[in-house]
């Protein structure tokens, strides 16, 4: 589809809108018209409750947007506590191992990156318990949206304000995997006559449902401070959070892999003392994180016609994640002189003599280890002297960043014109750096020297953003036109720590970008929407990690995204029903460099290069509906159909083949029951084909009694019980973004939550 001509329309109508003032005035604000949607010129989603109970407390905040159309989330942990082997996608937009092409915020607040290297997603932010909804914008994102990623839609997480009165919650989870989680909040209730404010602790702990014994797990602290005082025209919001996660990874497999053991992702939990197979032990498969993000949001209202918002924020990531090489690397300078800084890796040592010099395999041996990967002679004890001893190494990759920001908004009604206009500006600095540390005796256990032997590389990246928006929405009685525009300034530096100078630059700013969208209200039930808008990717500082990605050749990504839309509304019944085009331009991809390990590739570092590789092609559409049978029952349906396919005829990636990883059908039945105090759901959700995975079929359920207490100090007391893949269907879920290997979905999870409030 050409949507070029489109664009110079957009551009006279952003000017026209200047000097557009209609006599009448219409009240043209973004009611929320039911759970299901808002009233806006674009495709969008909000977290009805119901949907909060189909997923125990302990899951992932991500977790319970599983349901809504046109996405699916997919974890290789049962309760989400693995960023490694998490993955969203929409639309053919992903956000996985490889690729950032959705936009996250809390409350507003850019999370800093959904990737894996430094990245932060919305689960690290906040606890399921103070969610107070998810809004999500699929395809057109909302032009006020802090994201430099949002190419694909935007998911705003909103946390839940304070109660009015004071009360405490607490709230207890046990299931299987050994789960459990322990929650208390304790709200403030009204104090100083203009202030409320909550403050939440949360402790959860679980293993990875592979295996059994020393197969690992996630260990997770988190807290929450929320205030608001109300001065009058003057509203003022903050809410700090610290997040302290430690988890340990899932590992993909290949379809042939699953075929044969569906529970087993090839990860050990038995210690051997033979370093080519430790190299997979669960427990060192690692990814350790701290995030603390705080905010301090001022809300003016100059009169009734105009307002003005101004929220700084902050946000510090710090964490690990680790590897176990079967092997000390021997890293050597540009003269082929030892080092213990920069430089390459020589060779592996695999074994050493009692000494700690490094042993050479005996000539023609051809002893190998029974084990399901590549088994080279050179990892076996028998093809080296008597009294070898074996040797391997920890290998840290080290995350820092510490981003200050500050969103600005300004509205201003005049006649029958709504008038936004606003910024986004922040710094970021993030500092990553790889050293290899010895394992101190390979033959016991993975315990390690704390200093490193090799510093492999030591950067610092420095990201300066601004955003500029501006938005018009103009009321004609039953029509409303929504015209935007917006602009990104992006600059990128490299600053290597080993020669203290800075090694890479690139600016990646945006055209201006322009959006239009209306909105024909038929009748009282029946409304029209349509929209267009450009968005835009910067070039992420992950590009310049590789020193040999060709910087001037580099575009930023781009999409032009379509929507034609209808919904209709009644008490009992809210459905809406999107077609859309979408066309993804300059898609950045990484290249690795060629791997003679038949394995996994420990000595990376910073070779491999990005490059644009063309483009995709979506379209589909999505349907939903929200139906309350009657006071007891009610059902939620939801069916997407998508056909994402690559443009252009990149190595990999040629013209017309379907994207890797995208879902062509998702179709999605629940209902609700309450009765009284009682309450039951259940769930059943299908995911298509995704390349060589093949379909599957999730069902869910959940029951639990919920009631107050009278003459008891506690005021209410719910016991909540979910089942998750009652069926317990083996199933690939995530992708890696490379279509040859998934992590495996999990197995039927139980949990049991008590919570009272006193």
């Amino acid at each position: 589809m050409n949507l070029k001509p489109i664009k110079s329309a957009i551009a006279l109508a952003v000017l026209s809108t200047l000097s557009v003032n209609a006599a009448a005035e219409t009240d043209s604000s973004m009611e929320e018209v039911s759970v299901v949607v808002k009233k806006l010129t674009r495709a969008n989603h909000v977290i009805d409750s119901s949907m909060t109970k189909q997923v125990p407390n302990i899951t992932s905040v991500i977790g319970v947007m599983n349901k809504l159309p046109g996405i699916s989330i997919n974890e290789g942990d049962a309760f989400g506590g693995d960023d490694w082997s998490t993955s969203i996608t929409m639309r053919g937009f992903s956000i996985d191992g490889n690729q950032q092409q959705l936009g996250m915020t809390i409350d507003g607040i850019p999370n800093g990156g959904s990737n894996y290297g430094g990245g932060a997603k919305a689960n690290r932010y906040l606890d399921t318990e103070n969610m107070e909804t998810v809004e999500v914008s699929q395809g057109t994102s909302d032009i006020s949206s802090a994201s430099l990623e949002a190419l694909g839609g935007t998911f705003n997480f909103v946390s839940s304000q304070p109660l009015m009165s004071q009360e405490t919650k607490i709230a207890y989870t046990q299931g299987d995997h050994n789960a459990s989680r322990y929650f208390v909040r304790h709200d403030t209730g009204e104090i100083f006559g203009n202030t409320t404010a909550y403050a939440s602790y949360s402790q959860t702990s679980t293993s990875r449902w592979v295996g059994e014994g020393s197969n690992g797990g996630s260990e997770r602290q988190h807290a929450e401070v929320k205030f608001v005082t109300d001065l009058g025209q003057l509203n003022i919001t903050g809410r700090l959070s610290y997040d302290d996660a430690d988890e340990d990874n899932y590992n993909s497999v290949t379809r042939e892999q699953f075929d044969a053991t569906p529970d087993w992702d090839r990860l050990t939990w038995n210690w051997t003392g033979v370093p080519h197979i430790d190299q997979y032990f669960a427990e060192g498969w690692s990814t350790l994180r701290e995030n603390t993000l705080g905010y301090v949001k001022f809300e003016y209202d100059i009169d009734s016609t105009m307002a003005f918002q101004v929220t700084p924020y902050f946000h510090k990531n710090s964490g690990r994640g680790d590897w176990i090489p079967p092997y000390l690397a021997s890293p050597v300078d540009t003269n082929g002189n030892p080092t213990n800084k920069g430089g390459e890796n020589s060779g592996n040592v695999t074994f050493t003599d009692a000494l700690g010099n490094p042993l050479t395999k005996i000539e023609g041996c051809s002893a190998t280890h029974p084990f399901p990967y590549n088994s080279g002679p050179a990892y076996h004890e028998d093809c080296f002297a008597d009294g070898a001893v074996p040797v391997m190494s920890y290998r840290h990759t080290h995350y820092e960043k510490q981003r200050t920001g500050l969103t600005a908004n300004f509205d201003l009604t005049i006649a029958n014109n709504d008038i936004s206009m606003g910024l986004w500006m922040e710094k970021t600095d993030r500092d990553e750096s790889r050293d290899w540390h010895k394992v101190i005796d390979a033959r016991t256990y993975h315990h390690f020297d704390s200093a490193p032997y090799w510093i492999q590389y030591d950067n610092e990246f420095t990201t300066d953003t601004l955003k500029l928006y501006v938005e018009d929405t103009i009321s004609f009685d039953d029509f409303t036109l929504n015209i935007g525009a917006q602009k990104y300034m992006v600059d990128v530096e490299k600053f290597d720590k080993f020669v203290n100078q800075v090694t890479g630059k690139v600016d990646s700013d945006s055209d201006v970008l322009f959006s239009i969208g209306g909105i024909y209200q038929v009748n009282d039930e029946i409304e029209l929407f349509a929209g267009f808008s450009e968005n835009f990717s910067a070039i992420k500082d992950g590009v310049l990690e590789r020193d040999s990605s060709s910087l001037t050749q580099i575009e930023p990504e781009t999409a032009e995204n379509m929507e034609l839309g209808l919904r209709y509304n009644t008490q009992d019944i809210q459905f809406s029903a999107t077609y859309y085009q979408i066309d993804f331009e300059n898609r950045i991809t990484f290249i690795a460099p060629g791997s003679d390990t038949g394995g996994i590739d420990y000595t990376i570092g910073t070779n491999g290069s990005y490059l644009n590789v063309g483009g995709i092609e979506s379209n589909g559409f999505e349907l939903s509906l929200n139906y309350r049978i009657n006071d007891n029952l009610s059902v939620y349906s939801s069916y997407t159909n998508n056909d994402s396919t690559y443009v252009g005829n990149a190595v990999g990636f040629e013209s017309g083949q379907k994207v890797v990883d995208s879902v062509d059908d998702m179709f999605v039945v629940a209902a609700d029951y309450t009765q009284g105090d009682l309450y039951a759901g259940a769930s059943v959700k299908y995911t298509g084909d995704r390349g060589a995975a093949d379909s599957y079929t999730i069902f869910d359920l959940n029951a639990g009694y919920s009631a107050q207490i009278q003459n008891s100090p506690f005021k209410t007391i719910d016991i909540a019980f979910v089942v998750s893949n009652v069926t317990d269907e083996d199933y690939l879920s995530t992708g890696t973004g490379n279509g040859t290997t998934f992590f495996i979905g999990a197995p039927r999870t139980a949990t049991i939550t008590f919570t009272t409030s006193f």
